[in-house]
């Protein structure tokens, strides 16, 4: 009976060929995009299932009395915990503070280090490919590597006790190599060294104390540990050593589980809005599907009927429908998964990789996702095949064996209202389209505070083999700038707009005691004369006062405002730091977007960064004659190619740059734009299937009326004028919706477009004009048909 199922649903699904190949486009379509949506939010939640024991692992997060927080405190707290509670079993640091260059023969190779205690691996427990977690860090001038560190080094090879050099200073015993983790992994690790290293760097020790915030905490606690207390207890250890403890509200013990909130917030919600696109594409295929089956169904009541006269129960009846939808379904979802694999995983990791990391699908490792498309799989078969059979196998035979079926009608309400549904999905795919494509060009297109044109800003920070001859030719370079007619103007620096480091501190007014939290950063004394930022009043640095300026300071329009200045006039400023400095307050400047528009301007304090030069500046800034770029350029090229360094020098367009920072929200936006096509574009084939059926259905009827004068407009009306209406009602449910979710998207920008009428009747309009398309080529062959041939139709 089985073969028998097999062989009568080839046939039919061969006899409905154009159906078929309809159903298996937009179904291959739909599934190959779930696939890719539901497969990085699985890459994205199981990246951490290296990390066992979970339940017990902590960090902590401060939180301000002026509504800030974050997950860093001082570094000297850490080890206080420890020795004061005796609910930690382990507890380490995770400390990023500089990237060495690691040599081994003659092969070199930067990296990132990340500085952890000795017990790390009690805290987390990681698989190693080689050597022993309980003694990797024991030693100080141990070092674990990566896997991906340890194959551009050793390849295959076990580097266990073999030694790196770092800076070509320092001797380092290869200890252990790591598993490689998931790149969606809350754990973003390079190799791993001894805290005990760290606090050897004079800068560092300097900058580990109880008053700058930037360590990252990690404890692993008893299973039944105490949190209440141990977090009033860390609140004595603040009372007790904090410089300023009246600032900090709390410090809470968070469970790990939830970090990914605290350090991939915008990961978070494209995984939600992936988990929210991948169920609008999911019943988007099943509405299509429906609809073309119930149409199908509604012309094989004969048929379902000789197949109950012949002793076949409606268990047979569902099982041999599900068998023609399941052939289907298998089909699209095999070919959706090489579409997957070849053309849409590449895409995604061109689009995000930047950000959130390279994934792979690896069968041996990803099976549970392969399983849960097979297991989707049969829940689209039963849910097309079963569903549509339903009121069919129901009806009497005397009835279904003569065709009547005319007191189905509410089958055609259902079919109507999946149309419905269908398209008010592809109408708010289109609306987000427009209104996401028109904040991004907003963002884009806005005025900075600054002119970002014709300038161009080049890394210096390329990491001199002698420091001191390289300081030395930086010197011959600026003064060839200098005499250059078509430099403008040039500054070094840490930061350029839209690479502010993300340094805050507190600072109070000398006068008034009041305390404004702020951005700071370094600046020499040409920085806003070559940016072109304007000064609002007092002046900008001067190099000729070298001696003296390094205590002055410059701030923007909203410092001003946070301290309730009306001028500027003997304003001092005080860090709340130990040394307590004083700061004279000697300019404004005019607020600027320092960072991308989706956050506000926060106040700003540029100090005086000392004479150009190398110095810690990682920027030179140039603004260039227009036209003149690419020889000044080439010039600046062939002087840093004169100085031996590790990395080569690179220079970009500060507006590349700046654009770079929305590639995110691009990216995103190339997936609702292929969303928004790929839904319309399975609505459509499924319209074109419905009105072929239909057109089919009413041969006869569309042969009579043109025999009796019914010309062609009026045929190609007649069948695509209730299509036409649900499109309207469709538009009509959509666009409130639409509006609302966008509303609240844009709501959470520091600065947005309005949402107009004509974007929201854009999309309406747009799935209007298309589905006009699609039924009118279809309807118009209907229509110009030879109504002899139609009427003499069986």
């Amino acid at each position: 009976m089985f073969k028998n199922y097999i062989k009568i649903a080839f046939r039919n699904l061969w006899k409905n060929r154009l159906l078929s190949v309809l159903n298996l486009i937009g179904l291959t379509v739909g599934l190959a995009c779930i696939m890719t949506l539901m497969f990085a939010v699985y890459a994205y939640h199981s990246a951490d299932t290296a990390i066992e024991n979970q339940e017990n692992l902590y960090y902590l997060k401060t939180h301000t009395v002026i509504g800030h927080s974050y997950p860093q405190t001082p570094y000297p707290l850490l080890s206080e915990i420890v020795n004061s509670s005796t609910d930690v079993v382990a507890a380490t640091h995770n400390q990023t503070w500089n990237a060495p260059w690691f040599t081994y023969n003659d092969i070199e190779f930067q990296e990132g280090v990340n500085y952890v205690d000795t017990k790390f691996f009690k805290v987390f427990t990681l698989p190693f490919k080689y050597g022993n977690p309980q003694t990797a860090l024991t030693e100080k001038y141990s070092i674990v590597l990566t896997e991906q560190a340890s194959q551009r080094f050793f390849g295959e090879n076990n580097p266990v006790g073999k030694t790196l050099i770092a800076n070509d200073s320092l001797s380092f015993t290869i200890t252990g190599v790591l598993e490689r983790l998931s790149s969606y992994s809350t754990l973003r690790i390079g190799v791993l060294m001894p805290t005990a290293i760290l606090e050897d760097n004079v800068g560092f020790k300097e900058a580990a104390n109880w008053d700058n915030t930037f360590g990252t905490d990690f404890l692993r606690l008893r299973p039944n540990a105490d949190i209440i207390k141990l977090e009033k207890d860390i609140m004595a250890l603040v009372a007790k050593n904090y410089i300023n403890p009246l600032e900090v509200k709390e410090i809470k013990v968070v469970k790990y589980v939830n970090i990914l909130e605290d350090y991939a917030p915008m990961g978070v919600g494209i995984m939600k809005g992936a988990i929210a696109t991948a169920i609008f594409i999911l019943l988007v295929v099943l509405v299509n599907l429906l609809n073309l089956n119930t149409s199908v169904m509604y012309g094989r009541t004969k048929e379902v009927a000789l197949h109950k006269i012949l002793g076949g129960g409606k268990k047979s009846v569902m099982l041999q429908f599900c068998m023609e939808n399941g052939l289907l379904v298998f089909t699209s979802l095999f070919i959706a998964l090489l579409v997957f694999v070849s053309i849409l995983l590449p895409e995604l990791n061109e689009t995000f990789g930047s950000n959130f990391g390279q994934i792979y699908l690896k069968p041996k490792k990803d099976y549970p996702i392969l399983l849960y498309f097979i297991l989707l799989g049969f829940v689209i078969t039963l849910v097309v095949g079963v569903l549509p059979t339903l009121r069919y196998v129901a009806l009497p035979i005397s009835t279904a064996i003569k065709g009547k079926v005319d007191s189905l009608k509410s089958n055609f309400l259902a079919r109507n209202t999946f149309i419905t549904i269908q398209f008010a999905l592809a109408i708010i795919f289109i609306c987000a389209a427009v209104i996401l494509n028109s904040q991004i060009n907003y963002m884009q297109n806005s005025p900075l505070g600054f002119n970002e044109k014709n300038m161009t800003v080049a890394r210096i920070d390329l990491e001199y083999k002698d420091k001191e001859t390289a300081a030395s030719n930086f010197k011959t370079i600026m003064e060839k700038l200098k005499a250059n007619p078509y430099i403008e103007s040039f500054s070094t620096s840490r930061m350029v707009p839209s690479d502010y480091i993300g340094n805050h501190a507190l600072y109070y007014d000398a006068e008034t005691k009041k305390k404004v939290r702020m951005r700071w950063a370094h600046a020499d004394a040409k920085y806003l004369e070559t940016f072109k930022i304007p000064l609002v009043s007092g002046r900008g640095f001067n190099e000729d006062l070298n001696a003296t300026e390094s205590n002055s300071v410059i701030i923007n329009k909203r410092t001003m405002q946070a301290f309730g200045w009306e001028n500027i006039e003997n304003k001092i400023m005080i860090s709340t730091g130990g040394d307590e400095t004083e700061y004279k307050v000697v300019g404004v400047m005019e607020d600027f977007h320092y960072q991308d528009m989706q956050r506000g301007i926060e106040p700003l304090a540029h100090f005086y960064a000392g004479k150009q030069g190398l110095g810690n500046n990682r920027y030179l800034s140039l603004r260039i004659t227009a036209g003149q770029e690419k020889s000044v350029l080439q010039s600046l090229e062939n002087e840093f190619k004169k100085i031996p360094t590790r990395i080569d020098f690179k220079h970009e367009e500060l507006t590349t740059k700046i654009s770079a920072q929305y590639s995110l929200i691009e990216g995103i936006l190339k997936i609702v734009n292929y969303v928004a096509f790929m839904t319309i574009l399975i609505s459509c084939l499924g319209l074109f299937g419905l009105i072929s059926l239909i057109a089919k259905k009413r041969v006869k009827e569309i042969g009579i009326r043109k025999v009796l004068g019914a010309g062609v407009a009026k045929i190609i009306i007649l069948l695509s004028k209730d299509f036409m209406l649900l499109i309207v009602l469709a538009a009509c449910i959509a666009i409130p919706l639409i509006w609302m979710l966008m509303k609240m998207w844009l709501d959470s920008f520091a600065y947005s477009i309005e949402i107009k009428w004509w974007m929201l009747a854009l999309g309406g309009f747009i799935a209007l004009l298309i589905t006009m398309l699609t039924v009118g080529i279809r309807a118009l062959k209907a229509a110009i048909a030879n109504p002899v041939k139609s009427l003499r139709t069986e």
